[in-house]
């Protein structure tokens, strides 16, 4: 799993979607050091989104 800054990943946008739907890949983003979300693959999220539902 890699981490990219914001400003990282503006560059690195379309790249890191491509990884993300072809390879699985999993980006965490960081503003100023801190983590603030993760590029997932949609099919990863929204198995994991049905999950979440049936449990609560």
């Amino acid at each position: 799993m890699d981490e990219l800054a914001t400003n990282e990943l503006r560059d690195q946008l379309g790249r890191r979607i491509d990884q993300a739907h072809y390879r699985g890949e999993h980006t965490i983003v960081k503003k100023n050091g801190e983590p603030r979300a993760v590029l997932v693959p949609y099919q990863w999220w929204q198995k994991h989104q049905h999950s979440e539902e049936a449990t609560g």
